[in-house]
């Protein structure tokens, strides 16, 4: 089994995004290497009850990549995602332009046994830094077969997606914020004619919510919007018309699983998709990143997958 590529600077910026929102979400990811694609996950059972994923394509962050397993040549390794963070920092701060990248054991001590890490080394200036992040792992082929089988599951079943822009995802968070004031649960309702509703109260408060109209409705063929329709009424009324008339899909989400979904605007993101899953039991975020990236603009994303729950049964 091995592991060497060239993590160039522009490799090292990416994950310097993404690194710090895995750190917030939980202290534990796992890195998934194939021959093609880079994968950051982390489990709902890490991250507070949400599913989390950060995808790159390899070309995006190496420069060059050998990998090689008994297990179709790929790797899957636990790690902190702090240590990986400060790891690639120092990288930054060093103004680095490069860093050479391998899967080793390293004796901590004379009286220790050795232990993996990913090992990175730089030079610069005729000064040569090396650091290492503690690993656990290879993990065994069963465990990488699951930790795939989790990440091509998250954005399978949504029949269709509706995208914000930077201001809308922007105003989303802050409404996100302003409903956990007030309830631990919000209602969502989406459509096809690009209506996204979230609707919260509690206490004093009879209400609050937010109307979203026009989103884009990807893929195009889903989209039934209808220009000529009449918008008369209140976001009220419209919501009530939706519901009477089985055009949207509601569900109902924790806020504070939602405040962790959102976490991924610190990664800067240019778009944002999201959808309910066709049996309405998750809510999925993707965020894209569009022309920030090298290569293509689907050559990076960030997931996360919000479970759903019963209003009924309220949070524990």
């Amino acid at each position: 089994m091995k592991f060497r590529a060239t993590l160039g600077d522009v490799g090292a910026r990416w994950l310097d995004r993404f690194a710090p929102v895995f750190d917030r979400l939980g202290g534990e990811a796992t890195l998934l290497l194939t021959p093609t694609t880079v994968r950051v996950v982390q489990s709902s059972r890490v991250a507070d009850g949400v599913a989390a994923h950060a995808d790159f394509r390899v070309d995006e962050v190496f420069e060059r990549c050998r990998i090689s397993s008994a297990c179709d040549d790929k790797i899957a390794v636990k790690l902190e995602p702090s240590a990986l963070a400060g790891t690639v920092r120092g990288m930054i701060a060093l103004e680095a332009t490069r860093a050479e990248c391998r899967l080793i054991k390293r004796r901590r001590s004379a009286a220790s046994a050795s232990a993996p890490c990913v090992n990175f080394k730089t030079t610069e200036a005729s000064v040569e830094v090396e650091r290492d992040v503690p690993v656990v792992g290879p993990l065994r082929g069963e465990e990488v077969r699951a930790c795939e089988a989790a990440v091509e599951a998250s954005v399978r079943d949504v029949g269709y997606w509706l995208e914000c822009d930077r201001f809308a995802l922007e105003s989303l968070r802050e409404c996100v914020e302003r409903f956990a004031r007030v309830s631990d649960v919000v209602e969502v309702t989406t459509t096809r004619q690009g209506g996204l509703y979230m609707n919260a109260s509690g206490g004093s408060v009879r209400a609050l919510g937010m109307e979203y109209r026009g989103l884009r409705v990807l893929p195009e063929e889903a989209d039934e919007y209808d220009e000529g329709a009449p918008e008369a009424g209140g976001v009220a009324a419209r919501l009530a018309e939706i519901k009477s008339a089985a055009i949207g899909t509601s569900v109902t989400l924790s806020v504070k699983h939602l405040q962790r979904g959102f976490l991924g605007c610190a990664s800067h993101p240019s778009t944002l998709l999201l959808g309910i899953s066709h049996n309405a039991n998750f809510f999925e975020l993707v965020f894209r990143y569009g022309a920030q990236t090298e290569r293509e603009g689907d050559s990076v994303g960030f997931m996360v997958r919000i479970p759903v729950v019963d209003a009924a049964d309220g949070i524990e």
